[in-house]
């Protein structure tokens, strides 16, 4: 047999893993729970940085703050898939939560100065990790489980990781708000979130020692030298494949808007609503939260042969719940807030709907060979979509007030409906 027959061989045999092994399972939930907690300090450390620039006179700084901790997404994404696929994954892994730590520890003394330049480039740098984590980690799921249980395992993952976001959020809001209106200032507020961030890296490195240690995919990959350019045609390539261009596509609508809706989420409760970053940090949580419930519970909706016709009401869902926001400023201020968590909470719910089936379809569709690489492409056209939207969110928050924002993407998302809707229909009648 050629070492091509032997690769496609042990590619055949891991996907066909068994789910009951429990040492292995053990060992993939700690690199879950790694995974995890790189994203609580990713989303902590950022959302401290946004409240502090906001509260500072600085609120300009958002957008661009956007661009520059996505930035890493962009270029970075062909890369990334490269080392998912050319080495074992646990060495990937475990040399991106090395780097976390480093990145940290400069964050911490960007906080702790408020050198604002600093403090962007260590998001970038947090960016870079977890561009470089992430292929790795989802990559590895068909690799320990059997193909029947990727859909309950992603959903599960999502889940975790979702929460650990929440958690990151909402801490950042209840730690910098403890002090009164001048926590902007106080370099105790700021010395305490650069030490949860830098303990959680460390953890975070720790428990992803006991990482699953699987063969690498392919190592004979040959590493893509044109980086962006490589990943745009692995992009372009789908075409071929129409059912998984489209569900890339849906994927990256849904998280362009989620980042659209936590920028105007920040202006929305410390300026409009006056609420303080408490519960400008909740409504954020109400959000995500939904976004994990609806994950949680949206089952095979991408992978059942009849399920792809659900995203288009399930998107129009979000476009009820974001289209209805703009409404809140008709009730009286006591109403103002219960209200925006429940229709953020509604929105977010449809919104996991959609998002977590995408992301197992685009784990399970590739060969595994080319796992990484797919995964990662799909991070690049959503981290892409994010990029504009720090863009957009200034242009909305300098001439729209919150609310109406929400309408705009509530808009958004009744376009994805559509889009669904006709696009689902042609991939039927085609087949």
């Amino acid at each position: 047999m050629d070492r091509q027959g032997q690769a496609d061989t042990s590619a055949r045999q891991r996907e066909q893993v068994p789910r009951d092994a429990p040492r292995r399972t053990l060992r993939f939930s700690l690199a879950v729970a790694s995974y995890a907690l790189g994203s609580f300090n990713e989303n902590f450390f950022k959302e401290a940085a946004m409240l502090m620039v906001v509260s500072a006179g600085k609120g300009y700084l958002q957008g661009w703050a956007t661009v520059i901790f996505t930035t890493p997404y962009l270029l970075l994404a062909a890369a990334a898939g490269w080392l998912a696929d050319r080495f074992r994954k646990r060495r990937v892994m475990i040399g991106a939560k090395v780097f976390e730590i480093f990145a940290m520890t400069g964050g911490a003394v960007g906080l702790l100065l408020q050198n604002w330049p600093l403090v962007m480039a260590t998001g970038a740098l947090m960016a870079t990790q977890a561009t470089v984590f992430s292929p790795s980690l989802n990559g590895s799921i068909p690799e320990v489980f059997a193909r029947r249980h990727v859909n309950a395992a992603n959903a599960a993952v999502r889940v975790c990781v979702m929460a650990m976001i929440l958690a990151g959020v909402g801490l950042a809001g209840v730690t910098l708000g403890r002090s009164g209106p001048d926590w902007a200032r106080g370099p105790m507020d700021a010395g305490l979130v650069a030490a949860v961030a830098i303990a959680v890296a460390v953890m975070g490195f720790l428990t992803c020692l006991a990482a699953p240690n699987r063969p690498a995919a392919d190592p004979g990959k040959r590493f893509p030298w044109s980086g962006p350019a490589d990943t745009v045609r692995r992009l372009a390539r789908m075409r071929h494949d129409p059912l998984l261009a489209l569900v890339v596509v849906a994927d990256t609508v849904v998280w362009t808007m989620g980042s659209l809706e936590i920028l105007v989420i920040n202006k929305l409760g410390l300026v409009q609503l006056g609420v303080g970053p408490k519960w400008t940090g909740l409504m954020v949580v109400a959000e995500l939260g939904g976004f994990g419930i609806g994950g949680l519970l949206s089952g095979d909706v991408v992978n059942k042969r009849t399920g792809h016709r659900r995203l288009a009401p399930l998107a129009a869902g979000m476009a009820v719940f974001l289209g209805a926001v703009p409404a809140v400023t008709l009730l009286g201020g006591e109403w103002r807030l219960g209200a925006m968590l429940g229709l953020l909470l509604g929105a977010g719910f449809f919104g996991g709907m959609v998002l977590v089936p995408c992301e197992s379809f685009v784990q399970i569709r590739p060969p595994p060979r080319q796992r990484g690489s797919v995964i990662a492409a799909a991070n690049f056209a959503i981290f892409l979509g994010i990029f504009f939207s720090g863009p957009l969110a200034d242009l909305l928050n300098d001439n729209l007030p919150p609310t109406a924002s929400f309408g705009v993407i509530g808009g958004m998302a009744l376009l994805l409906s559509v889009g669904l809707l006709i696009g689902l229909r042609r991939i039927e009648t085609a087949h």
